[in-house]
């Protein structure tokens, strides 16, 4: 008998026969894994974006909520200690309930009842006490009406084409409360 090698036995000798030409393959591999890193790079980021954004909206609408229903409560008894005042006094009183909702320092705006520019985090408030009858208040029990605005810029990872100016976003929230004061 003779000793006869099948044609396997080569294709296990020559790694050209197979095309197993393994620097060209690892060399695709990489330059496929450059191409797709920057984009899975960004879908990561802005998933991240999206959900500190979102987090950060939802605190900005809650502590503005808070605020104006702490204003529109308050005591009718104008001597009393919470008893809330346009002005200075409803801004304060917004401020540190924002503030300790937060976790941000805000300022009051320069104009009370606007906000122009939201360079850094703001709020303003409006309150009123309404003793009409027509709006359902009565001289015992007025109706309080109780509006806080707030702004801040979120600044994002990136800063995403037409979307965010200059990396930034502005998050805004407005709430306006209307009771009857000490029932």
């Amino acid at each position: 008998m003779r000793n006869h090698k099948s044609p396997r036995d080569k294709h296990d000798r020559d790694p050209r026969a197979t095309g197993w030409l393994m620097g060209h393959a690892r060399g695709q591999s990489l330059a496929e894994f450059a191409i797709i890193l920057p984009v899975l790079l960004g879908l990561v980021g802005m998933t991240i974006d999206v959900a500190r954004l979102y987090q950060a909206w939802t605190n900005l609408e809650s502590a503005t909520r808070d605020a104006a229903q702490y204003l529109a409560t308050s005591n009718t008894d104008a001597l009393a200690p919470d008893h809330t005042t346009q002005g200075l006094d409803s801004d304060s009183k917004a401020k540190f309930i924002v503030e300790l909702a937060t976790g941000t320092s805000f300022s009051r705006s320069l104009t009370q009842g606007t906000i122009g520019s939201c360079t850094q985090p703001r709020l303003t408030t409006t309150y009123v006490e309404s003793t009409s009858s027509s709006a359902g208040g009565s001289t015992a029990f007025p109706v309080a009406t109780a509006k806080v605005v707030t702004c801040m810029p979120f600044r994002t990872l990136f800063g995403y084409p037409f979307v965010t100016v200059d990396g930034s976003w502005i998050l805004r929230s407005e709430r306006e409360i209307k009771t009857i004061v000490g029932r």
